[in-house]
């Protein structure tokens, strides 16, 4: 009779020991269900955390939550960024916003073009370029963001050049439709490999091109002078400068010879969407 009310009480002991342990097993703790759901974020300087916006199930390129680009002009980046998407299988995705809740710019553009997958797996060929626009609070900034798989044709210096020179300028007019057209008139050759960048981050260039149209110019004013053809005489020997081609100022713009990149072709038949790429923190940023 002991035997069996040992074996009994040992018994009951098992099971409250067990039951428990398998209600753990079956139910996860309520914390780490909320861990699930949570969207990625970034923590700013000031301590915000802000929320990555979930990946879209549209199909698109070009995110102006800003608005602004009118339309029509928003068709033609999102076009040219869908056709360019298509033939070389790079994908560059342009956002802008009004605000980043205080996170820092970098780390949102990086971990954006994470969690949405811009480029594609294994080649990691992405880029992000984000726009926050200037507000009356806050002023503007701006960062390109690269995969891995693309750092080796644009690298941070050239990003910055490209910021500098072709973006923040037409920023600083509220101007962002050409703003972006410009950046990726020189970033969609560079990823192609169809351009020079040592000559793009050249100064110099510019400088002596100055100097051969102000000699240009000078030289053209003595020889018409010495022909006549600026004389003030009343007589009929007029003359007509009959010499070479007048050279206008412009400065070297780093787009590939072989014709531009922008405004290419038509986005019918789709793009096929973001393909899973990966982003290490490469790029760089600027701000007006």
């Amino acid at each position: 009779m002991k035997n069996k009310i040992t074996s009994f009480i040992v018994l009951a002991m098992l099971l409250f020991v067990a039951l428990p342990a398998c209600g753990e097993s079956s139910t996860p703790p309520l914390h780490q269900e909320k861990e699930k759901q949570m969207p990625a974020a970034v923590v700013g300087d000031n301590g915000n955390v802000t929320a990555i916006p979930d990946k879209p199930t549209e199909k698109k390129l070009l995110w102006d939550l800003a608005g602004v680009i009118d339309p029509a002009t928003a068709q033609e980046i999102e076009d040219s960024l869908e056709t360019f998407s298509r033939t070389t299988s790079n994908q560059i995705l342009v956002m802008t916003v009004t605000s980043i809740g205080g996170a820092d710019i970098s780390e949102y553009a990086t971990q954006l073009g994470r969690d949405w997958g811009v480029g594609h797996e294994g080649d990691n060929n992405g880029v992000v370029i984000l726009i926050k626009v200037k507000t009356e609070s806050e002023g503007g900034n701006v960062f390109i963001a690269t995969g891995y798989g693309v750092e080796a044709v644009l690298p941070d210096v050239l990003c910055k050049r490209i910021i500098e020179k072709e973006m923040v300028p037409h920023f600083k007019e509220d101007d962002y439709a050409g703003g972006i057209k410009d950046a990726l008139a020189v970033i969609m050759p560079a990823m192609k490999g169809e351009f020079n960048k040592e000559e793009y981050m050249d100064d110099t260039g510019d400088a002596i091109l100055g100097l051969i149209v102000m000699i240009a110019i000078i030289c053209f004013i003595v020889v018409a002078m010495k022909k006549g053809g600026m004389g003030t005489g009343t007589g009929t020997n007029t003359r007509t400068y009959t010499g070479g081609p007048i050279i206008f100022p412009g400065g070297y713009s780093g787009r590939s010879s072989g014709g531009s990149s922008w405004g290419g072709g038509s986005s019918s038949g789709g793009w096929g969407g973001f393909g899973g790429g990966s982003f290490g923190g490469g790029g760089a940023g600027g701000s007006w």
